[in-house]
């Protein structure tokens, strides 16, 4: 399971009908699923950032800049915004997750950036 909960894939799942990015084949758009991956990842985080989630677009500016996040949650939302269109984590390398996040949440930064490049059904997220 590349969700680090049922909880996670939950919100995940709300977060993508949220953003309008299921397709009709009930696949996600990639860019939307890593990066909302990692938002919904830490459920205290999701709930900070779920209002900049819109149909068709998230507003990193203001997630990145607002919202006071701590380090290793600004890490990941920076992450998110660079799986998402690029930028945000031009200030960052992969030692900053590294040092910025606990071992559990690096492996949510490595499934994102799999899920990338994955074609993921919604149906088929707790399998």
């Amino acid at each position: 399971m590349l969700f680090r909960d049922n909880d996670h894939a939950i919100r995940w799942a709300e977060a993508v009908d949220r953003a309008g990015a299921l397709r009709d084949d009930n696949t996600v758009k990639a860019d939307f699923a890593a990066s909302l991956f990692t938002l919904t990842a830490l459920p205290g985080m999701y709930q900070r950032v779920k209002q900049h989630i819109h149909e068709g677009w998230i507003d990193f500016d203001p997630i990145l800049n607002e919202l006071g996040l701590s380090g290793g949650e600004r890490t990941l939302a920076a992450l998110a915004g660079n799986l998402y269109n690029g930028g945000f984590f031009n200030d960052y390398t992969p030692l900053d997750i590294i040092g910025n996040c606990d071992a559990e949440t690096v492996q949510v930064a490595a499934n994102a950036i799999v899920m990338r490049k994955r074609c993921i059904n919604i149906n088929e997220i707790y399998s």
